[in-house]
C-alpha cells in the first residue's frame, strides 16, 4: 500500500489530554484528474448474473488533457469477491479489508487520452441487482497519497436479459400481485383484536367537539389535537367533564397497551388503564379516518359507528435500525420513531455501533468518534478508518450522534412509548472500536504513560491468528483475555447508562450484539493462550461461553438485562453451533434472526425458546428489510436471504413457521426436511417468544430516501403481525391458501388505498416503495397490475417516456405486436418508479 500524506495535527489534545479530531483535516477538494473521470459499472452482455459473471468497470477520460493512470490507483467498496487471477494483466485488483479494493495500473506508460476509454474486467461471484456494484470510487495519487473522490459514477441497473425471461418475470409480477376479488380493505392497521363497525351511521367530529381527558392522559390527547390542528381544518373544544364529544377515559380492568374504542351517537369515547393505551387507541382512530380528509379544508370528519376492543398480540414489537455501516442523521431517526409509533411498534432496537462506524458520543472516549466515526482514504496513520460502503475518500462532518441528539431521541421515543435499546457491538463487529482504542494507545505511549495507553485496549497486537469475518475483515474481534476489554465495556455502558438517566429515561436493557464472530480467531493469541492455561479452558472454543458469562454478569452488576443476537445462546463444541442450554435461565435476550429456508436453522427460534431463553424472533427470511424486494436487477437490496417482498414479510407465522414453508425463494419445491422432523415450540417456550422484530442493514442504503424506500411499506406488515392476533391461516399443520389471501387482500387493499397515501402527507412525506407492475399477455391484451393497489399506471406505445400527462392503465390494454409499450407507476405527489419496457 502507498505511503500517505500525512494529516498536519490529527490529534489535538487538550484539557484531560484526550484526542479531538479536527473534520477540516480530512477535507480534499477534488483534483482536476477526478473531475477529468467518467467511470461507469455494468455487467457484460451475455453473461449469467448468478453464476460468476464479469462485470467491467469503464473509465472514460472526458477532459481536454491526458490521464497518466500509472500515477494512480483506484479505489472502490465492493460486497462482492473478486478472481484477482482473472483480471487483465495490464491490472491489479487487490483485496485491502473489508469492502475495500484497489485497482493499480501495471502497463508501463499508461495514457488515458482526452475521450478515450479503458475497460477493467473481472470476474466476481454471483450478482443479484445493481447495487451489488463498486461504489465509493475515489483516486489515490501513488506518491503523494492525496485522494479524490469520483463525482461522475454510474452503475447501470440493466442486465443482460432474454426476452423470454422478461416476458417470464413480468408474468411473475403479475400473478404474486393478484388480489381476491370481492374482499372489503382492512379498516385499521394494525388489525385490531375485535372490531365492529356499522358504516350506515356516523359521528360527525369538527370544530367545537367537546374533549374531556382524564388528567394522566394529557400527553396521549395532544397527539390527537395535534393531528387535527396539522392535518384538518378542526379544532376541539376543552372539556372539564364528560357531555360526549371525545372522552379519553381510564378503565382499569383492561390490560397493559389495550384500549377500548367506542363510536356512536354521543361521540368517541376510548378507555385505557396506561398511557400506552390512550396512545394507541388514538394512533387508530387516525387509521380510521380516510387519508382524503387528511387537509386544512376538512372542517367536519364522519365517524363510522364502531366497537373496538384491542391487545396487541406481542409485548415486544420491534425494528432495528443499523446506522453504523451508514449514517443516518438525528431528524431522519425521529421521522423513523413517528411512523413506527403510528403502527404501534414499541422497540427501537439501535444498532450505532459497528466495524464500520463507531456512532455515539462516549464523552470520556473521545477516540471513539474522533477515529470511529470517520471514514477516510487517509486511514493509515490511525487517524480514521477506512472508507467503507461507498462513504469515498474524505471524512464527512460530524457522523455521529451527540449526547444531546442521543438525549433528544430518547425524548422523542418515551413520549411515543417506544423503548430504545443500544447495541454495542462485542466482540466481533468491534473493528471501529479496536482501532480508536489502538489510536488511543499509540498517543499515550508516544507520551510515555503506558498504564493509560492500555487502559481501554481491544486487541492483542501479537496475535497471528487468521480469520475472515462475514463482511471480510481480517482485524475486527474484540480480545476476551484482556481486563481491559472489560474495562471498556463497562466504562461505555456505564456512559450510556447515565445519558438515559440525564434523559429521564432510564435504560433498562443494553444489546452487547455478540453475533457473527469467525472460525479462526484468537487461536494464535499469546494473551488466550495464557488467559486459557490460567482458566484451565482446553479449547479456544470454550473461550466463547466464557465470554457471554462474563459480560452478561457485568451488565446485570449494573442493574441491566443483556440482549444479543442468537449466538450468545450457542456454544460450539466442534461441530458447529448448537444450543447451550447451560445459560438458558441466564437471563439472556435474544434476537433469533437465523431460519433460512433449506439451510437447517428453521427451527432455530423455538429449540432456543424452548431451552429458556427470552426471544425476539427477528426472521431474516421474512423480516430483514434490507433485501431486495424482487428478483430484478433494477430492485436495490441485498440477496443473501433471498428476496423478501411484502407478501413474504406477511405470511410470517410466527408460532407456526413451517405452516407456509415450501418453496424457496426461486420458487423451486424445498426438501421435506426444510419443514419437517423440526423443533416446534412447546407451551413453555411459546412463553418465552416476547415478540417479532423488523431489521434494516445499511451497507447499501446511504441516503435518508433509500432508508424509507426499504422500510416501509414493509415495516407496517410487520406491525400488523405482531399487533394483530393469530389469524385463521397461521394455525394447524395444513396451510389454508385461501384464508391466506382473503387476509392479505383485505390488509394490502387498505395499505395501498388509504395508509400509503397518509404517508405522502405525514412529516411533509415520507419516500416509500413505489410499487412496480406485474404484465402477463392474453390474446391481443396485457393485463396489468402493481405490488399494491391504489396507484396508477401510466404508459405510451410509441417509445416515449410515459408521463403524468399519458394514457392512464385500467387493468388492461390492447395489445399490437411491433409497438413498444413503456410503462411508469406515479404516486400522488408526482413520485415515479422506473420505467418498464415490454
Amino acid at each position: 500500500m502507498t505511503n500517505l500524506k500525512k494529516i498536519k495535527n490529527p490529534l489535538l489534545y487538550a484539557g484531560l489530554g484526550l484526542a479531538i479530531f479536527s473534520q477540516e483535516a480530512y477535507a480534499q477538494k477534488p483534483g482536476a484528474i477526478a473531475d477529468q473521470m467518467q467511470i461507469t459499472w455494468k455487467v457484460k452482455e451475455g453473461e449469467n448474473i448468478r453464476k460468476n459473471p464479469v462485470s467491467t468497470i469503464v473509465l472514460k477520460n472526458k477532459g481536454k488533457n491526458a490521464i497518466q493512470l500509472n500515477d494512480w490507483s483506484l479505489w472502490f467498496n465492493f460486497i462482492r469477491s473478486i478472481d484477482a487471477g482473472k483480471v487483465d494483466k495490464r491490472f491489479a485488483i487487490d483485496h485491502r479489508n473489508g469492502d475495500l479494493f484497489q485497482v493499480g495500473f501495471k502497463k508501463n506508460n499508461f495514457l488515458l487520452k482526452p475521450q478515450d476509454t479503458v475497460h477493467i474486467d473481472f470476474t466476481t461471484t454471483g450478482l443479484v441487482n445493481y447495487t451489488d456494484g463498486p461504489i465509493g470510487l475515489y483516486l489515490k495519487n501513488n506518491t503523494t497519497g492525496v485522494a479524490t473522490d469520483i463525482s461522475d459514477y454510474s452503475a447501470i441497473k440493466i442486465a443482460p436479459q432474454t426476452e423470454a425471461e422478461k416476458i417470464n418475470y413480468f408474468a411473475y409480477k403479475y400473478e404474486q400481485n393478484k388480489l381476491v376479488k370481492g374482499i372489503d380493505a382492512q379498516r385499521i392497521i394494525p388489525l385490531p383484536s375485535t372490531i365492529s363497525i356499522n358504516s350506515n351511521e356516523k359521528f360527525n367530529l369538527n370544530t367545537g367537539t367537546k374533549l374531556y381527558v382524564a388528567s394522566e392522559f394529557a400527553n396521549e390527547a395532544a397527539f390527537l389535537t395535534d393531528f387535527l390542528s396539522t392535518y384538518s381544518g378542526i379544532k376541539l373544544s376543552a372539556s372539564s367533564r364528560p357531555q360526549g364529544g371525545i372522552e379519553i377515559v381510564k378503565a382499569s380492568s383492561l390490560k397493559p397497551e389495550s384500549y377500548r374504542l367506542t363510536i356512536g351517537a354521543q361521540g368517541v369515547k376510548i378507555e385505557a388503564s396506561d398511557h400506552a393505551g390512550a396512545f394507541y387507541a388514538i394512533q387508530s382512530l387516525k387509521s380510521l379516518i380516510n387519508h382524503q380528509q387528511w387537509n386544512k379544508t376538512t372542517k367536519s370528519i364522519a365517524l363510522p359507528y364502531s366497537n373496538i376492543e384491542d391487545s396487541p398480540r406481542y409485548g415486544y414489537r420491534g425494528f432495528m435500525l443499523d446506522a453504523a455501516r451508514n449514517f443516518h442523521s438525528k431528524a431522519e431517526v425521529l421521522r423513523i420513531l413517528d411512523l413506527m409509533a403510528a403502527y404501534k411498534l414499541n422497540k427501537f432496537h439501535f444498532h450505532f455501533i459497528d466495524d464500520e462506524g463507531w456512532r455515539l458520543e462516549i464523552p470520556s472516549l473521545p477516540e471513539l468518534t474522533a477515529v470511529g466515526a470517520n471514514r477516510s482514504a487517509n486511514f493509515d496513520d490511525g487517524t480514521a478508518i477506512q472508507s467503507a460502503y461507498g462513504s469515498g475518500a474524505t471524512a464527512k462532518s460530524r457522523q455521529f450522534y451527540t449526547v444531546a441528539d442521543y438525549i433528544e431521541i430518547l425524548k422523542y421515543a418515551q413520549a411515543r412509548h417506544i423503548d430504545v435499546i443500544p447495541e454495542v457491538e462485542t466482540p466481533g463487529h468491534a473493528r471501529a472500536a479496536i482501532k480508536a482504542m489502538r489510536a488511543r494507545f499509540a498517543h499515550y505511549s508516544k507520551l510515555g504513560d503506558k498504564q493509560k495507553a492500555e487502559e481501554f485496549l481491544l486487541d492483542d497486537a501479537d496475535d497471528s491468528s487468521i480469520y475472515n469475518s462475514a463482511q471480510n475483515w481480517n482485524d475486527n474481534v474484540m480480545n476476551p483475555a484482556l481486563p481491559s476489554t472489560y474495562h471498556f465495556l463497562s466504562k461505555v455502558v456505564d456512559e450510556i447508562k447515565a445519558i438515559h438517566d440525564q434523559a429521564g429515561v432510564p435504560l433498562k436493557m443494553i444489546d452487547l450484539g455478540g453475533d457473527e464472530t469467525p472460525s479462526g480467531v484468537w487461536e494464535k493469541s499469546p494473551k488466550i493462550l495464557a488467559f486459557m492455561k490460567d482458566n484451565n479452558i482446553a479449547n479456544v472454543l470454550d473461550v466463547w461461553p466464557y465470554y457471554i458469562e462474563k459480560i452478561n454478569a457485568l451488565v446485570q452488576e449494573k442493574g441491566l438485562t443483556m440482549s444479543g443476537w442468537e449466538e450468545m445462546g450457542m456454544h460450539n463444541k466442534g461441530k458447529g453451533m448448537v444450543v447451550n442450554a447451560d445459560l438458558g435461565k441466564s437471563g439472556i435476550q435474544l434476537n433469533v434472526w437465523n431460519n433460512l429456508p433449506g439451510q437447517g436453522q428453521e427451527d432455530l427460534a423455538y429449540r432456543l425458546a424452548n431451552a429458556g431463553y427470552k426471544v425476539v424472533y427477528t426472521s431474516a427470511a421474512n423480516n430483514y428489510l434490507d433485501m431486495a424486494w424482487d428478483r430484478d436487477f433494477a430492485d436495490p437490496g441485498h440477496s443473501w436471504v433471498g428476496t423478501v417482498n411484502l407478501n413474504k414479510t406477511y405470511s410470517f407465522s410466527p408460532e407456526n413457521f413451517f405452516i407456509n414453508l415450501r418453496k424457496d425463494d426461486t420458487g423451486k419445491d424445498l426438501k421435506p426436511e426444510a419443514y419437517s422432523n423440526k423443533e416446534e415450540l412447546t407451551a413453555e417456550g411459546k412463553k418465552n417468544l416476547l415478540g417479532i422484530k423488523g431489521a434494516l442493514w445499511a451497507e447499501k442504503i446511504s441516503t435518508d430516501q433509500r432508508l424509507e424506500e426499504m422500510i416501509f411499506p414493509r415495516l407496517i406488515a410487520i406491525a400488523d403481525r405482531a399487533w394483530a392476533p393469530e389469524q385463521a391461516w397461521e394455525k394447524g399443520n395444513v396451510f389454508d391458501e385461501a384464508t391466506y389471501r382473503t387476509s392479505y387482500t383485505s390488509f394490502i387493499k387498505k395499505l395501498g388505498e388509504d395508509e400509503l397515501k397518509k404517508l405522502d402527507i405525514s412529516n411533509g412525506g415520507y419516500s416509500y416503495r413505489i410499487p412496480k407492475i406485474g404484465i402477463k399477455k392474453e390474446n391481443n391484451q396485457l393485463l396489468i397490475n402493481t405490488d399494491y393497489p391504489g396507484f396508477n399506471v401510466y404508459y405510451t406505445d410509441n417509445g416515449s417516456v410515459p408521463t403524468l400527462k399519458s394514457k392512464i392503465v385500467n387493468d388492461t390494454i390492447p395489445f399490437q405486436p411491433g409497438k413498444k409499450y413503456l410503462f411508469k407507476v406515479f404516486d400522488a405527489k408526482g413520485r415515479s418508479g422506473d420505467v418498464i419496457s415490454y
